[in-house]
């Protein structure tokens, strides 16, 4: 029942993350809610839950943003499953657990798009060092600040719909 449950926030996430905020931006950039999203089901979840949300939702974003097939899917996939093994053995289910992965995953996705504007014919005139400096910091902080409401909704849902017991790894 979880994964049906993030695969609904997911989904509408994505479609928030591509419609109202490819309009309004924050510092600049079109916030990632959908990976702080994967994270936080992760972190309250277990791993089965997090890779299936984070293949979801990378196909969702993929799918939804315009942008056609990228390594969306792969990189929320390892971050959903990573974030869950790392609180199931590791870390905490709290905040600033979410927050050190978030950031991280955030890193990782980082890393990705630079490696698709680097492969990208299209964007032989963007260098890297734009890539990073007009995109991707930008989208770190937008993605992190967005993505901390995203993640106190998770914790509330997660929460009235399952006890304690039941996300004990």
């Amino acid at each position: 029942m979880g994964w049906l449950i993030a695969l609904g926030i997911v989904f509408l996430l994505a479609v928030l993350q591509t419609s109202f905020f490819s309009v309004i931006r924050v510092f600049s950039a079109v916030p990632d809610l959908v990976l702080p999203a994967v994270v936080a089901i992760a972190v309250y979840d277990r791993e089965r839950t997090g890779t299936i949300a984070g293949i979801i939702g990378g196909y969702f974003v993929d799918a939804l943003g315009g942008v056609g097939l990228s390594l969306s899917p792969l990189v929320y996939m390892i971050c959903g499953c990573g974030a869950a093994l790392l609180v199931y053995s590791i870390l905490r289910r709290d905040f600033f657990s979410w927050l050190v992965i978030t950031a991280g995953a955030l890193v990782i996705s980082g890393i990705a798009a630079l490696i698709c504007v680097a492969v990208n014919v299209e964007s032989a005139a963007f260098t890297v060092s734009q890539a990073f400096s007009r995109l991707l910091v930008p989208q770190f902080f937008a993605s992190l600040v967005a993505g901390i409401p995203v993640y106190f909704i998770i914790k509330l849902v997660w929460l009235s719909f399952f006890n304690n017991r039941e996300m004990e790894g």
